[in-house]
């Protein structure tokens, strides 16, 4: 099972990596290069896609991780890193599915003009912001819930 075991490790070396490099330059990058506007315009368009690279390998390493757990082929350490990846996983389930489908069908409606200037529009506003908030701690979770599970990696390799 040394194959499964170094799947493990890829897909969550890709997953991390990925949202690593989005979150933590991607974003910064876009909001210092444009205006707060066309930031949030050209990051809604690459939501999507980051959402797609995590569900792929956060499904590749979380299947790769049941795999060893039916076939008994676990050490202690590795029991270690079912728990952080499985969280990871429906977490990022839930931030690609549930959680920014609604912030962009909010931000849709916010924009439309016949809500322009009323207090609809300003409790979506309202709204929009708390997901908005939301995203990034569940974002900042997941990188902490990431780096912790690389850290266990070389042990999970032996």
């Amino acid at each position: 099972m040394p194959a499964l075991k170094i799947c493990v490790s890829v897909a969550l070396a890709l997953w991390v990596g990925g949202l690593s490099l989005f979150v933590g330059t991607v974003i910064p990058v876009s909001f210092r290069s444009f205006k707060k506007e066309e930031a949030g315009r050209f990051l809604e368009v690459l939501f999507p896609a980051v959402d797609r690279w995590c569900l792929v390998w956060g499904a590749a390493a979380a299947g790769a991780l049941f795999l060893l757990f039916r076939s008994r082929h676990l050490a202690p350490a590795s029991l270690a890193l079912e728990l952080p990846v499985g969280l990871m996983f429906l977490l990022t389930l839930y931030v690609a599915r549930v959680l920014h489908p609604e912030v962009h069908e909010l931000k849709r409606k916010i924009n439309l003009p016949e809500f322009e200037g009323s207090a609809h529009q300003q409790t979506m506003k309202f709204a929009f912001d708390r997901l908005y908030k939301v995203s990034v701690r569940l974002h900042g979770l997941l990188l902490l819930l990431g780096w912790f599970s690389l850290g266990l990696v070389p042990s999970f390799l032996r």
